[in-house]
C-alpha cells in the first residue's frame, strides 16, 4: 500500500471525516430530542398529540423544500462557511425550543430547523469526496453515516439525563433544548474556523499530500466531468436504491417495538439495551461493509450481498413476529442494510463527477420523501391488512428485488453479459 496515501487518508479522517461526523451525531439528536421532551413539553405548551405529530413531520417541509437550493448555496460560499452557517443556524433554532409558549411556535422552529440542516447530509458526502479519492471512499463515507445510529445509542441516555434536571425552576425539557442548542452553537463556531474550503487550503497537509489527493482526483474525475449531462437512467435507479434503502431502515424501526415487547422484558435499562442492539449491528454493517469494498475497490456486489441481507432479517422478522428470534434477526438486517447504505454513496459521487453536488442533492431528497411517506404508509398497510407484519415483509420483498436496480449501474464483462441475457 502506498505510504503517502495512507498517511494522507490518516490525516484527512482525522482532521475532516471524524469532525462532520460528530457535527452529524449533533444534528441528529437536535432533530429527534423532541421525542423525548413530547410529554411535558405537550402539557407545558397546550400541545395535543395531532399537532404535536403535525410538528414533528413540519420538520420534514423545511427539510425537502431546501435541500437543493443549500446544496447551491454550498457551492457558491464554500465549505467553510456554509458548515459554520448551517450548524449555527441549526443550532439557535433547536436552542430557541427552550422558549417556545404556544403551539404555533413550535411548527414555526420546526420547519425552520428542517431548513437548515436539509443540505448538511448530502453536504457532507459532497466534501468529502474533494478529499478521497474512490477508493478511499467508503470507510470515509461510512464513518459520517455511523454518526446516525450512534446518535440514537448516545442521545437517549443524554436527552433522558437533562430531562430529569430542573434549574431555577425551569423544567427538564426546555434546559435539554437550550443545552443541547448551545452544544451545537459552539461547535459550529468552532467549525468556522477549523474546516477548509477543500485540500489546497489544509495547510496541515503537506504539500506532497496536498499533490497527491489532486493527482488522483483528476486521474478519476477528469474523463467524467467533460460529459455534462447527467445519466438520468442512472441518477433515478440511485435515487430509487436510496428511497428502497431508507425506507427499509423505517421498517426495522417499525418492527423493533414488536420484537422487544415479545420477549417479555419489562425492565427499562433492558429494553434500552435491546432497543440499541440493531442500532449496533447497522453501525458494524457500515463499517465492515465500508472497510472490505475499499480494500477490494468492487462497490456493486458489497452494495446487493448487503441488501439481500438486510431483506432476509426483515423478512424473518417479519414472519416469526417478536420476540427473541426477531429481535436477532432484525439485527441480521441491521448488519445488511448499514453495510448498504455505507457502500451506496461510492457508486453516485465516483459515477456522477462532472455534476456531483446536484446528483448527490437529488437522490438524497428522494431518499427523504421516503423519510416522510413510509411511517404513514406502513401504518396505513398494517391497520388494513390487520397483520401488522404484513408491511414489514412487504418492504423485505421491495428490498430483494431493488437488488435488480445494480445491474444496469454495473460495468464489468459479467453483469454485462447476464443484462445482455435477461
Amino acid at each position: 500500500m502506498d505510504p503517502q496515501a495512507t498517511h494522507t487518508y490518516r490525516r484527512v479522517m482525522a482532521r475532516v471525516v471524524a469532525p462532520l461526523a460528530a457535527l452529524i451525531v449533533l444534528s441528529s439528536v437536535d432533530r429527534v430530542n423532541i421525542s423525548f421532551a413530547a410529554m411535558a413539553m405537550r402539557h407545558d405548551i397546550g400541545l395535543g398529540q395531532a399537532a404535536y405529530g403535525l410538528g414533528a413531520g413540519l420538520f420534514f417541509v423545511g427539510y425537502l423544500l431546501c435541500q437543493l437550493p443549500s446544496m447551491a448555496l454550498l457551492q457558491r460560499v464554500g465549505a467553510r462557511r456554509w458548515i459554520a452557517f448551517s450548524v449555527i443556524g441549526w443550532g439557535l433554532t433547536a436552542g430557541a425550543m427552550s422558549l417556545i409558549q404556544v403551539p404555533w411556535q413550535f411548527f414555526v422552529l420546526r420547519v425552520i430547523l428542517g431548513a437548515f440542516e436539509s443540505g448538511f447530509a448530502p453536504g457532507v458526502v459532497w466534501y468529502v469526496s474533494l478529499w478521497l479519492p474512490e477508493a478511499w471512499r467508503g470507510r470515509s463515507i461510512g464513518l459520517t453515516l455511523l454518526a446516525i445510529p450512534l446518535s440514537v445509542i448516545l442521545g437517549g441516555p443524554l436527552c433522558g439525563w437533562l430531562l430529569k434536571l430542573e434549574v431555577a425552576g425551569l423544567p427538564g425539557w426546555r434546559l435539554m433544548f437550550a443545552a443541547e442548542g448551545l452544544a451545537t452553537v459552539l461547535a459550529g463556531l468552532a467549525a468556522a474556523a477549523w474546516f477548509v474550503d477543500g485540500p489546497a487550503q489544509a495547510r496541515w497537509l503537506s504539500a506532497e499530500s496536498r499533490w497527491w489527493i489532486a493527482r488522483a482526483l483528476a486521474a478519476e474525475d477528469g474523463p467524467k466531468a467533460v460529459a455534462a449531462p447527467l445519466d438520468m437512467p442512472a441518477l433515478w435507479r440511485c435515487a430509487l436504491l436510496w428511497l428502497v434503502l431508507v425506507t427499509s431502515a423505517n421498517g426495522l424501526i417499525f418492527w423493533l417495538p414488536s420484537a422487544i415487547g415479545g420477549t417479555g422484558i419489562r425492565n427499562p435499562l433492558a429494553i434500552g439495551v435491546l432497543t440499541a442492539l440493531p442500532w449496533i449491528a447497522i453501525a458494524l454493517g457500515m463499517m465492515l461493509n465500508a472497510r472490505h469494498s475499499d480494500r477490494t475497490g468492487e462497490r456493486y456486489r458489497h452494495l446487493g450481498v448487503a441488501m439481500l441481507l438486510g431483506a432476509v432479517g426483515l423478512a424473518v422478522a417479519g414472519f416469526v413476529g417478536g420476540g427473541a428470534v426477531a429481535l436477532g434477526a432484525l439485527m441480521l438486517g441491521g448488519l445488511g442494510l448499514g453495510g448498504a447504505q455505507s457502500v451506496f454513496w461510492t457508486i453516485p459521487t465516483a459515477r456522477f463527477a462532472g455534476a456531483r453536488a446536484r446528483a448527490i442533492a437529488l437522490i438524497n431528497l428522494c431518499g427523504n420523501v421516503g423519510s416522510v411517506v413510509a411511517p404513514a404508509a406502513i401504518g396505513w398497510i398494517a391497520q388494513k391488512s390487520g397483520a401488522l407484519a404484513m408491511p414489514v415483509v412487504a418492504l423485505a420483498c421491495w428490498l430483494a428485488l431493488s437488488v435488480l436496480l445494480i445491474l444496469p449501474l454495473e460495468k464489468s464483462p459479467i453483469i454485462s453479459s447476464l443484462r445482455s441475457r435477461l
